[in-house]
């Protein structure tokens, strides 16, 4: 385990993606998937518009929440919404964002009837809903399995999202990949899937991302 572990150190210290939110003050690699995934799809836009309420399921250590931040304190400040409202929710701590009270973060399981009841239900609809859940991997059957669970899980929460809003969540790449493009196709205006260059070559990775929820 531990030189498993060193292999891995040693990986993430030659990534050019984690040099480069390194330089640039993202918390992890992760914030270029979703810049790339929105450089493509504009899934920040729901009808011509930045969403007002957005929700991002496994979003430790927060550099998904860091990109929409961003993206949102680009808008000049007399247009910025005075009820927008991100919501983190993880298994793992989130460390707070100053400055930011729009940001809700929680310590929780998707899986749990306290965060679809306590944390999703009361806020009604959102125009962005983000994952990039993953579990933790064995090296077998079961890490494919329990991605499956996460994936199935996620797209229950469209319940949770306003008509003509979009979706992107993370999958392994599987026989259930087409299942599920299948099964959601008529639900969106558009659904594609797409592996962002700063998803790792050896990653089975991908994001299925839907737009204009129907």
């Amino acid at each position: 385990m531990a030189k498993k572990g060193k292999t891995w150190i040693k990986t993430q210290l030659s990534d050019s993606w984690y040099k480069k939110a390194k330089r640039e003050g993202y918390r992890s690699r992760a914030a270029y998937k979703l810049i790339q995934i929105d450089l493509k799809y504009k899934i920040f836009k729901v009808k011509g518009k930045f969403p007002k309420k957005i929700l991002d399921l496994g979003a430790a250590p927060g550099a998904w929440i860091e990109v929409i931040l961003r993206k949102y304190l680009e808008i000049p400040a007399p247009k910025r919404y005075r009820n927008f409202k991100i919501i983190g929710i993880d298994l793992t701590t989130i460390r707070p964002f100053e400055n930011a009270q729009f940001i809700e973060t929680h310590r929780t399981d998707i899986f749990s009837e306290k965060c679809e009841k306590e944390i999703i239900q009361p806020e009604k609809l959102f125009d962005v809903i983000l994952s990039d859940l993953a579990p933790k991997t064995s090296g077998d059957f079961r890490d494919v399995a329990n991605q499956e669970a996460m994936v199935e899980k996620v797209f229950e929460f469209t319940k949770y999202l306003k008509k003509h809003g979009n979706i992107v969540v993370k999958m392994f790449q599987s026989e259930f990949t087409n299942e599920i493009m299948k099964k959601w196709k008529m639900h969106f205006r558009i659904l594609k899937r797409m592996k962002p260059p700063a998803s790792r070559e050896s990653s089975r990775e991908l994001y299925i991302i839907g737009l204009n929820f129907i």
